[in-house]
């Protein structure tokens, strides 16, 4: 759903230096920042820190939060923001300056990190094209272990958490540049799965899942829900027909003649060899619950988790995108 896009009251920045994109640019991207006219610039690095950045700005409906970073950054932004005044949220302006950016490329970002900032400069001076705005709802996920809520756009467990490790562990201090190392994990993971052999990135995950359509219990290598359209590398790996915002799937352990299937699946393509009885089902829902999950993904950060944890569906947000030059 695409709204228009009046010029902000205030405007906020939060810039994290150490996200991927920025570090390699540093100088230029502050500079950059500084220079939105009327923005206020905060950096940031750790969840609390970002936090503490956005609550700082207090913003309100009519004014623009901008966010210079990855998936993390966002994650934890929107987490301060739901969780204090979700009924008067600004808009927010996701600038994919992280070194993966799957929600701001799923939002509708177009242009790099620098022409973003740039478009956004010209925009409030009046001198560009109004930005697009996108409304899209984000998940909320309450676990027993947690004071409060958390808030993002993609949750996993099971191979998602094992995936994200093996990045962190394998590729990352290799200092694989953007994208790549996020894409080459997931790559591995491709291949690993087609093997029949256990391996420590599909290890069984007992879980027991439940929504308007039921319950599911059993050992799982894969569970994630989004409200994303698409994911990394543009898969869209969900085949749900009912109309609710949080696209989930999952994945049974060991599931039938994965290799023929893994192309539709990708795709989201619905297809007759696609059966719920073969350890495959997607739906869309707007609250599930799980128990079993010792741990969870969230926006590409890894939490631990114990009990049953809660996901539902929140309002419609404003995400602002800069899509052309």
């Amino acid at each position: 759903m695409h709204d228009a896009c009046p010029r902000p009251q205030k405007v906020g920045i939060v810039l994290n230096p150490c996200s991927g994109t920025i570090r390699r640019a540093l100088p230029r991207f502050r500079l950059l920042a500084r220079n939105v006219p009327g923005a206020a610039v905060l950096e940031a690095t750790a969840a609390q820190e970002i936090a503490d950045a956005v609550s700082h700005f207090q913003l309100r409906e009519s004014d623009l939060l901008v966010i210079l970073g990855g998936d993390g950054t966002l994650q934890a932004a929107l987490s301060l923001l739901l969780s204090r005044e979700p009924t008067s949220l600004p808009t927010i302006l996701v600038v994919p300056g992280g070194t993966t950016n799957m929600s701001a490329i799923d939002l509708g970002a177009r242009l790099s990190a620098e022409k973003a900032l740039v478009s956004l400069s010209a925009w409030l001076a009046g001198n560009a094209a109004t930005p697009t705005v996108v409304s899209r709802a984000a998940l909320r996920v309450d676990d027993p272990l947690d004071h409060g809520p958390r808030f993002g756009m993609f949750f996993g467990i099971g191979a998602v958490v094992n995936g994200v490790r093996y990045y962190h562990r394998e590729l990352r201090p290799k200092h694989v540049p953007g994208a790549l190392g996020p894409s080459l994990a997931f790559g591995r993971m491709l291949l690993s799965a087609l093997h029949t052999l256990p391996h420590d990135l599909f290890r069984a995950l007992p879980a027991r899942l439940g929504t308007h359509r039921g319950a599911w219990e059993g050992d799982w290598l894969v569970v994630f829900a989004t409200t994303l359209n698409r994911l990394l590398a543009g898969i869209r790996p969900y085949w749900g027909t009912e109309q609710a915002p949080i696209h989930l799937t999952a994945i049974a352990h060991r599931p039938k003649r994965l290799a023929l299937i893994l192309p539709f699946l990708l795709w989201g393509r619905a297809n007759s060899l696609i059966k719920e009885q073969d350890g495959y089902f997607s739906h869309n829902f707007t609250r599930m619950d799980l128990d079993g999950a010792d741990e969870y993904v969230l926006d590409g950060e890894i939490f631990p988790a114990q009990g049953t944890i809660t996901l539902a569906a929140t309002d419609p947000i404003r995400f602002m995108t800069f899509q052309d030059t």
